[in-house]
């Protein structure tokens, strides 16, 4: 097992904003026709066949499972056979296709499910369409990822705010009075409506909610200025960083590239170390997923209107993890490149994991290293090329065999 090469380490991942508060953590994800949500109960995307009167669910972090991950509850049109009753539709992994439950959760008979399947021809289309873009997603996501590099550097100014809250509103005591009036009396029965038009209940009830609300605005007031007092500490550290980084302070650079960073929205969860030896030069180091984390399904919907899943080829998947491998690195030198002026050169070496059969322990195998230039760059038409090809346009270290067969290499060191 290599040691870390470079200290600084954070960890990106795919683009899932967090939200944090006093309840606890929530996250939610949007996408055209459907939605992720996240809860104690796990990962689901939720997804809305408009005009069916169909939601396609699925469990998005199930462990590779033969059970059912997916269910549509069918129940506006009849079917014969079916009684006319709620039909769930669920995905089954193990058949890469649905199968069909009554409400009572016992499975259609063959006959049923056939006239199901006819009933809900058309619906059913649309969740296989939606099926396969799912499955083609998870590749396409990591083919393109060079096309997502940042084009330009940055003006520092606008990257101020990045990651910053927006300024809360300032809480109001009337309306910690309203809320807790409301809902004090929102128990009474009719007898203590009319008993409270008394003026003596009436004012006892005043300052009992006068003082639940005055605790209440008091404890949120304090938290607002608090919230106020960070905000302002973190904009004013930023600024001061900011001018460090436009002159080329390294220690600022990294601590200003460790914020921006985290933003990153990747496809597949990965560590980065690096560090920045001098201004103009900053050296990367990206833990790769194994290629085991690389899809290796693609999916199509034929003109009958069924599902067709098939397993890529050993080349395509080579091939694929190749343009990953590449991408990435471009990526995140486009990264650098726009958020320090200063840097002119990004060095990043790729590594994976590899059992060592004499230690029975795995190994940090690196498989390129590069040193990319921002001029050479900015010269690639990143619509056109092949990622990992794209590397050899640089000084490079790559042991790789035209099908990308990628052998380990020793990297580049900060001199």
């Amino acid at each position: 097992m290599m040691s870390f090469r470079f200290q600084k380490r954070i960890r990106v991942a795919p683009g899932i904003r967090v939200n944090l508060s006093k309840r606890g953590i929530s996250t939610s994800v949007g996408r055209r026709g459907g939605t992720v949500s996240v809860g104690r109960r796990g990962v689901h995307g939720n997804v809305g066949l408009p005009g069916t009167g169909l939601s396609y669910r699925t469990k998005l972090n199930k462990k590779g499972s033969s059970k059912a991950s997916s269910s549509t509850k069918a129940s506006n049109q009849s079917a014969s056979g079916a009684n006319q009753e709620q039909i769930d539709v669920r995905w089954d992994d193990s058949i890469q296709d649905v199968r069909f439950y009554k409400g009572d959760g016992i499975a259609l008979s063959e006959d049923e499910s056939k006239a199901v399947r006819r009933a809900f021809k058309e619906d059913l289309t649309a969740i296989y369409e939606e099926k396969a873009d799912e499955i083609n997603e998870r590749t396409a996501r990591l083919l393109r990822l060079h096309q997502d590099a940042f084009d330009e550097e940055i003006p520092l100014e606008e990257c101020m705010t990045e990651g910053i809250h927006d300024q809360p509103e300032a809480p109001s005591f009337q309306t910690f009075y309203d809320q807790r009036m409301a809902d004090v009396t929102g128990t009474f029965s009719f007898f203590d409506r009319l008993l409270h038009l008394l003026p003596s209940k009436k004012q006892e009830l005043h300052q009992i909610v006068n003082g639940d609300a005055q605790m209440q605005f008091t404890e949120a007031k304090t938290d607002y200025e608090e919230t106020i007092r960070s905000l302002k500490e973190e904009q004013e550290h930023r600024q001061k960083l900011m001018t460090r980084v436009k002159e080329g302070d390294t220690e600022a650079m990294e601590e200003w590239s460790l914020i921006y960073l985290d933003e990153l929205d990747f496809p597949l969860e990965t560590d980065v170390d690096f560090h920045i030896p001098q201004p103009d030069t900053a050296y990367v180091d990206v833990d790769l997923p194994n290629p085991d984390k690389v899809p290796v399904k693609e999916a199509e919907v034929l003109k009958s209107g069924k599902l067709k899943i098939t397993e890529k080829t050993q080349r395509d998947q080579r091939d694929h993890y190749a343009r990953l491998a590449g991408g990435t690195a471009l990526y995140l030198a486009s990264y650098f490149f726009a958020y320090l002026p200063t840097v002119h050169c990004v060095v990043v070496s790729g590594y994976q994991q590899v059992l060592n059969e004499g230690t029975g322990h795995e190994d940090d195998v690196y498989i390129y290293s590069v040193k990319i230039d921002q001029d050479t760059f900015r010269s690639l038409n990143l619509d056109q090329v092949h990622p990992f090809s794209a590397l050899e346009q640089f000084d490079h270290r790559i042991n790789a065999t035209k099908t990308f067969v990628l052998k380990e290499i020793d990297p580049f060191a900060p001199e």
